[in-house]
């Protein structure tokens, strides 16, 4: 078989390439004859190693003969190597007969080679069988649009006639038409012969390239001879893609007649044979038969031999004259079948006839894109009707039926334009349109038209089936038209991912069609329509819901209508009228969204529309519903629990049977270094229910931790957006979310009124991209009514610098030039912050409904870790944290976060006044009283600091009075005291520090009010503060907590470490404090240190009451350290310049720097050194944390423990000496 395949390959494959390369890269007498040898190559019989010797040698010798008048230095060599090549054809032959007990084959990739080759050549063979006409047809399609002209309208019009016929549903015989190819294939062999002959020079010079009928008649000269050099090829200039594609596809239309002819020639004879000998066998096969079973078919042993008819011949398109040899064709077909195909039961077609099925079922949807997609490829009158009619089609109710109805006349249109293409496309002039788009378009009219025709004759043929006949339907005839559980699954699988994520696309598009290009006015009724359903999406979910379907349908309207109007714009007259009738100049037209474009520009600018127009059309009809049934909150479906004997039946159906687990896992146990390879199959193909476990446990916990912080995602993202936009719009934001931090009951409010006016500013800012809105028309110039100004001021003032846009200051209104979106970002990041919430929220409803769970009492990541799990362990410690975190140390993260966001100015001061008045309160009951205030404290000073950055608007053109007083403030006095100034505005992102410390605060505030709870303290533990009076001495009082100090798990060293060893190290935390820079404030930490140092021991034993009064005093001292240097900045930022020149003993003995950037700072002086790398609070703010944690060691009941091991052995210790000295004293 082996040699057979390989002289089939070196005669079908290798010879043709070789003549082929032989007449191509020369043009002259000789090369016409390797050019005719390679016309009639094919034409002969297929060779094998026996007819080698005859008809195939006769022709081999004859084209040798002809190779030395071509190359005469070539002679021997040639002869010799087809002499060799024979006689190693015959001795491998020979010697794969004498051979062939011995186990010896040719090398690896010599075999690999031979089976690609085998198998292409049974793919090509099966293709032919099954599609051979198919091909046929496509191939005359391609040849007749890929270059139009006279002669290849032959193919167009034969693929034309070929496809209404099939249209018909009618068939062609075998006999038409084998001899329609004949005649094609003698046609088409002519046509190469011919084009062949006019790229020689004498040809081209009785008729040029250029020529009238040269160009009507498609004789393209490609090749360009020069006579003083005739060796030398050149192309012709205006030659291009199409010229060098026809002749291929040309070849390969010639190849594919003559390979089809010659398997028809054998069909016939083994036709003839089978009729002879098996005369008694009737044999009737079903004539609708499907894809499926005409690969099963083939499937077996041999089916090379047997040639099944094409897809032409079916049921309703059987000819008379055909009858016998269609029946001849069944025979040879049932001759093959194996008795276990004969008996076994029928499946399901296969996912390639369900998706054909589906397609022609379906082709109304896409015959109705199709003319609309035509109508923006080609811009006339023609396609315009094709666009106003699909527009129609699809607003009605009905659409398939409709669209039925205009399916002939669809079809006929269709074909009409492609004639009319067709004939534009010939080459009487030099720009033609090749029409290859229009017969792909009107393809899908003829299949809507076929598709039409069939469903009239079903609905005939049900009318004329007589009500009380019975038929028996076989059951494997049921079972065929379903399909098959896989596809089954597939299909849904692909519907559910449409449903749920196909609105997302639209939505996705809005943003595209509104965003792309330039601002208009129907763009910006394309955003308003989307953020009306947004606003309605976050606010009300079950109005919007109601709505839903018909803001689908505004939408489709809306995007018809701007559609057919840019579409109609491009016409000259139409424009023309457009202009008189609105009465609106071209800017204004332009503006509107009315523009002419040129050919290429015009495609990109309707294609955006149309696909957006589909898009939702798609969405109204098809997916709307199911979606809304999806997403109903008011009847959300109980999950059931699966049983496992259909969890069973669910992995048979898909081919995982359980002992193939049970083998993995024997596989697993026996086997101790396969236990990476096993487990990875085994728990990938039989353990799927793990996999999906564990990702529904990864699902579900990413969800909880949105919707636990989402509220923090939300908040912290307006309020940035507010700061990088100051505005008096914007103020709106802040005031809202800075207030409904400490006071929940206003989130939603704040939420609702947060969607609606970012969707005003949105709209807003598109309005004044309009080419309408000029703002030199409408801004001030402050500089004729001010006098003598600063020079500073003239440069950096905003007053004085460019004229005033008095909108910025309303709402940070600006042109954007090129593209809007970066100017819209940040108000769209504020809805898709909402939307995000809004989202996470009913997801989580929808979730808990479905499974039938209730709302955890506390914001908690892990269910069922509670208080009496903190001390079980590392991993169920670490869980608790993660709960609790903030539960049991959030007031001490509030106090952090006070600290490490200092500003170093006038508000970092009253910020540090502020956390000093709360520590004094000590107490944690005490401070939780006064919390309240000191959330709306922070409140206020935010929204205090956003009016400063706001200021007065600067259309007034009056400038500030620290500005326009005889003695100015400088600068950085401004700054520090964060004053409104139109030369150097405050930074208004030194408020988000605020608004952290706002967030903890307020989340604090929460955790007061929940710590009351007896719930929560059930599920968290208390936070009560252990009695200051409490004696660890005496073990009969209570203590919640085992001892940790006998160290029975990796979890009690942690404890011994953090309550026995953590105050010496924050210890030396206050050294390295003190000594690490060198001012008055460090000497302090100092004494503190070496005071506990001395004295630790006796301090630790002493009661908690007195252990606090010491460790507050120095947490005050901290403070107090960190107030005096925030109020010494100002010297160090506002009046450094002048004290280094007048008191620089202060510098150095407070180590006074500006750390703060945007201070102008003066230059290094060598009198006075600047301690640059000593200055800011980093240091102590390290210290006032490890401080607070400290404190909160001295307040559990964990110390205890530790102070009662302590005085323990202290008494011992006391023994052993007194014991020793007794020991020592002589009697």
């Amino acid at each position: 078989m082996a040699g057979e395949l390989v002289v089939g390959i070196l005669y079908n494959l290798f010879l043709p390439l070789l003549l082929l390369a032989a007449c191509l890269f020369r043009y002259n007498g000789l090369s016409l004859v390797y050019f005719l040898f390679v016309l009639t190559v094919p034409v002969l019989p297929n060779p094998s190693l026996v007819t080698m010797k005859g008809k195939r040698r006769k022709s081999k010798i004859q084209i040798t003969l002809i190779v030395p008048l071509a190359c005469q230095e070539g002679e021997t060599s040639e002869t010799e190597s087809e002499e060799e090549s024979d006689m190693e054809g015959s001795s491998s032959d020979s010697s794969e007969e004498t051979t062939a007990p011995v186990q010896s084959g040719p090398p690896q990739f010599v075999q690999k080679l031979i089976m690609f080759a085998a198998g292409l050549k049974l793919l090509l063979s099966a293709i032919m069988n099954t599609a051979g006409k198919v091909v046929v047809t496509f191939l005359l399609g391609l040849a007749g649009i890929i270059l139009p002209s006279l002669t290849s309208g032959v193919y167009f019009a034969v693929f034309l006639g070929l496809v209404w016929w099939w249209v018909f549903s009618r068939s062609i015989g075998m006999l038409i038409f084998s001899s329609l190819c004949v005649m094609l294939t003698i046609f088409s062999g002519g046509h190469l012969l011919v084009l062949y002959l006019y790229q020689l020079p004498l040809f081209q010079q009785l008729v040029p390239p250029e020529d009238a009928y040269a160009r009507l008649f498609g004789m393209t000269g490609v090749i360009r001879t020069n006579s003083s050099e005739p060796y030398t090829l050149a192309l012709h200039p205006f030659v291009s893609w199409p010229d060098f594609v026809n002749p291929l596809v040309l070849l390969l239309l010639y190849f594919t007649l003559v390979a089809l002819l010659h398997k028809w020639v054998h069909i016939t004879e083994e036709v003839c044979a089978s009729v002879c000998q098996r005369k008694s066998k009737r044999i009737y096969c079903d004539d609708e038969r499907s894809w499926q079973d005409l690969g099963s078919l083939l499937g077996g042993a041999g089916y090379t031999n047997c040639y099944s008819p094409s897809q032409y011949d079916s049921k309703d398109s059987l000819s008379e004259g055909t009858h016998q040899t269609d029946t001849g064709i069944r025979k040879c077909e049932e001759s093959l079948k194996t008795p276990t195909e004969a008996t076994s039961a029928p499946s399901g077609p296969s996912g390639l006839v369900i998706f054909g099925r589906m397609v022609q079922k379906h082709s109304y949807v896409s015959g109705l894109i199709i003319m609309m997609v035509w109508s923006i490829t080609y811009n006339n009158w023609l396609t315009f009707a094709l666009l106003v009619w699909s527009c129609m089609i699809w607003m009605m109710r009905d659409r398939r039926r409709y669209a039925m109805m205009s399916a002939p006349f669809l079809a006929a249109y269709g074909t009409v334009l492609v004639v009319l293409g067709f004939l534009s496309g010939l080459r009487l002039t030099r720009e033609e349109l090749y029409p290859g788009l229009p017969v792909f378009y009107s393809f899908n009219f003829w299949l809507m038209f076929r598709q039409q025709l069939k469903e009239r004759k079903e609905a005939q043929s049900l009318r004329v089936e007589s009500l009380d006949e019975v038929r028996v339907v076989p059951s494997n005839i049921l079972l065929q038209n379903q399909p098959s559980p896989l596809v089954a699954m597939l299909i849904s699988g692909v519907k559910g991912l449409l449903v749920k994520y196909w609105i997302l696309f639209c939505c996705s598009m809005f943003f595209v069609i509104s965003f792309s290009g330039k601002v208009v006015v129907y763009k910006i009724l394309y955003i308003v329509l989307f953020l009306f359903c947004v606003v309605f999406y976050q606010t009300r979910y079950d109005v919007w819901r109601r709505l839903l379907k018909t803001f689908w349908a505004v939408v489709v309207g809306y995007s018809m209508v701007v559609l057919i109007a840019i579409y109609m714009y491009q016409f000259r007259s139409v424009s023309g009228l457009f202009r008189q009738i609105m009465g609106m100049s071209e800017e204004g037209l332009r503006d509107l969204g009315l523009e002419r474009y040129h050919t290429v520009e015009l495609f990109a600018r309707i294609l955006l529309p149309a696909v957006f127009l589909l898009a939702c059309i798609l969405q109204l009809h098809y997916f709307n519903s199911d979606f809304l049934t999806l997403t109903d909150l008011d009847s959300v479906p109980v999950r059931q629990q699966m049983e496992i004997g259909k969890s069973q039946e669910t992995l048979d159906s898909v081919g995982l049977q359980s002992s193939s687990v049970k083998e993995a896992d024997d596989l697993e146990s026996r086997t101790g270094e396969g236990t990476i390879s096993c487990w990875t199959f085994s728990s990938l193909l039989g353990r799927p229910c793990c996999l999906s476990g564990f990702g529904c446990l990864s699902s579900e916990q990413f969800w909880r931790l949105l919707e636990l912080h989402s509220i923090k995602i939300v908040s912290s993202g307006i309020i940035w957006v507010s700061l990088q936009e100051v505005s008096l719009m914007n103020l709106l934001f802040l005031v809202l979310w800075v207030f409904a931090l400490p006071f929940p009951r206003i989130r939603p409010t704040a939420s609702s009124i947060s969607a609606v006016w970012a969707c005003v500013m949105v709209v807003c800012k598109m309005l004044y991209q309009l080419k309408v809105i000029k703002p030199l028309d409408y801004s001030f110039n402050c500089t004729a009514e001010v006098g003598v100004v600063v020079m500073e001021l003239l440069n950096r003032s905003v007053l004085y610098s460019q004229p005033v846009d008095p909108v910025y200051w309303w709402g940070a209104l600006r042109k954007c030039d090129g593209s809007i979106l970066p100017c819209l970002q940040n108000h769209l990041m504020v809805l898709g912050l909402l939307v995000f919430e809004a989202t996470v929220h009913r997801h989580q409803l929808y979730f808990r409904l479905h499974n039938s769970l209730k709302p955890p009492p506390f914001s908690i990541i892990f269910q069922g870790i509670t208080r009496q799990h903190l001390d079980q362990g590392i991993l169920p410690c670490i869980k608790y944290f993660i709960n609790f975190l903030f539960y049991k140390f959030g007031l001490e993260v509030c106090r952090m976060v006070n600290v490490i966001g200092q500003r170093m100015d006038f508000y970092a001061l009253l910020h540090s006044c502020a956390l000093m008045a709360v520590l004094s309160r000590r107490r944690r009951k005490a401070i939780g009283e006064v919390w309240p205030k000191y959330c709306c404290f922070t409140a206020g000073l935010m929204v205090l600091q956003y009016v400063l950055c706001i200021g007065i608007p600067p259309a007034f053109c009056v400038d500030y009075p620290w500005r326009a007083a005889a003695q100015p403030l400088t600068s950085n006095v401004i700054k520090w005291f964060y004053l409104p100034d139109f030369a150097k505005r405050p930074n208004p992102s030194f408020i988000f520090y605020d608004h952290l410390l706002l967030l903890c605060s307020s989340l604090q505030w929460q955790v007061f009010e929940e710590e009351n709870r007896a719930a929560v303290r059930l599920l968290a533990g208390d936070n009560v503060e252990i009695s200051r009076s409490l004696d660890p001495c005496s073990f009969n009082q209570f203590i919640p907590v085992n001892n940790f100090l006998h160290c029975r798990c990796y979890l009690d060293m942690v404890k011994v470490f953090v309550f026995s060893y953590f105050f010496w190290l924050v210890l030396c935390l206050i050294f390295i404090t003190g000594t690490t820079r060198i001012s008055i404030f460090c000497l302090g930490y100092l004494v503190a240190c070496f005071y506990f140092m001395l004295f630790g021991g006796s301090v630790l034993m002493q009661p908690v009451r007195y252990i606090l009064r010491l460790w507050d005093w120095l947490i005050g001292y901290t403070c107090f350290v960190i107030t005096m240097k925030n109020l010494l900045s100002l010297g160090s930022c506002a009046y450094l310049d002048s004290l280094v020149k007048n008191s620089c003993w202060l510098i150095q003995a407070f180590s006074m720097f500006c750390t703060i950037k945007d201070y102008d700072v003066p230059d290094p002086d060598e009198d006075c050194e600047l301690p640059e790398g000593e200055a800011g609070i980093v240091w102590d703010a390290i210290c006032f944390t490890v401080l607070l944690a400290q404190r909160r060691v001295f307040l559990s009941y964990y110390f205890l423990y530790v102070v009662s091991d302590l005085k323990s052995s202290k008494i011992l210790a006391s023994r052993s000496v007194f014991n020793f000295l007794k020991r020592c004293q002589p009697k």
